[in-house]
């Protein structure tokens, strides 16, 4: 018999301990944020990595992005030209070869077009995923699938309407989740729906779009959810990080920002070569020869973390 989701969070909530109630960060933390597309894109436009770097102005970390547009729990994204098994193998290696503290992970959206039926499956899922990546003893925050802004759907996709139930469903699974393993819980549905009441389209001359069909956010749509989504992390946003499109993030945020995308664009090439085949894959006999060169994006990483820990500093 299914029981819905809601039902069950009431029974969890009272038979578990507390769960975190907010992100803390320490001095040296090494953040992993892995997950679908939301998570990949954001490293273009850095406003949620430089907002959290706003919020915890007196504390030196740095945030690896390892998003990857269409991933699932199952690493079905990540398997190139191999099963899904050997992509599932890669999500998991290379978080723990970066040995993190902190753990942000951020799927369900892909899994849910599967619907009612499929939430065991991904349930099952997130459970395997978390139990393979305890070996790096990492805080981890689970955060659910966000929601499509009605407003901005584009005709002849899936109703949103619909699309936003089966969202919801398998948020309540993520909730599930992070209830019975006692982690920090993010509901990223919350965060977009906040994000689209505070940036009305009622004044359309100064309207942006926070998506670009509903979904998949803009720049704009990172930027004014950075306020949202510190909030639901349980941290209180710098004053000058405030909510809507007039009162955007402070022009003296920019330069960290632009130094975060920089060494988001140099990482992404460090561990997602353009010609990855012919450097690592089936391929490798033609110019694997060239795949020591990969590593010399290591220093140029590092170079760029001193520059976004000098414009930290600047922030206290």
């Amino acid at each position: 018999m299914f029981v819905h989701p809601a039902l069950a969070l009431v029974t969890l909530l009272t038979a578990q301990p507390p769960a975190p109630t907010q992100l803390e960060l320490k001095d040296g933390d090494r953040i992993i944020w892995i997950g679908n597309t939301l998570v990949e894109r954001e490293q273009r436009y850095g406003y949620w990595e430089t907002a959290l770097h706003a919020a915890f102005p007196n504390r030196q970390f740095t945030l690896r992005n390892l998003g990857w547009s269409g991933d699932t729990v199952f690493g079905d994204a990540r398997a190139g030209f191999d099963t899904p098994a050997r992509g599932f193998e890669r999500l998991v290696s290379l978080t723990l070869e970066l040995k993190p503290t902190v753990i942000f992970v951020s799927y369900g959206t892909n899994e849910s077009f599967e619907g009612e039926k499929g939430v065991p499956k991904f349930e099952k899922g997130l459970e395997k995923l978390l139990d393979a990546l305890k070996p790096a003893n990492a805080r981890v925050i689970l955060f659910s699938p966000g929601r499509v802004i009605e407003e901005e759907a584009l005709a002849g996709n899936p109703d949103p309407k619909l699309r936003n139930g089966d969202l919801g469903l398998y948020g309540y699974a993520v909730q599930k989740v992070a209830l019975t393993r006692g982690l920090l819980f993010v509901e990223l549905n919350e965060v977009f729906r906040q994000t689209s009441v505070l940036h009305s389209p009622s004044t359309p001359a100064k309207y942006q779009s926070l998506t670009e069909n509903g979904v998949h956010l803009t720049a704009v749509g990172y930027e004014v959810s950075a306020w949202s989504l510190l909030r639901h992390l349980g941290v209180q946003p710098p004053s000058f990080i405030t909510p809507g499109i007039d009162r955007e993030l402070s022009a003296k945020l920019d330069p960290l920002r632009k130094a975060i995308i920089e060494k988001n664009q140099l990482f992404f090439y460090r561990w997602r070569p353009q010609n990855e085949t012919y450097l690592f894959g089936f391929r490798k006999h033609e110019q694997g020869k060239n795949a020591k060169e990969v590593a010399e994006f290591d220093p140029l990483v590092a170079k760029a973390e001193e520059e976004i820990e000098r414009l930290r500093k600047s922030l206290k």
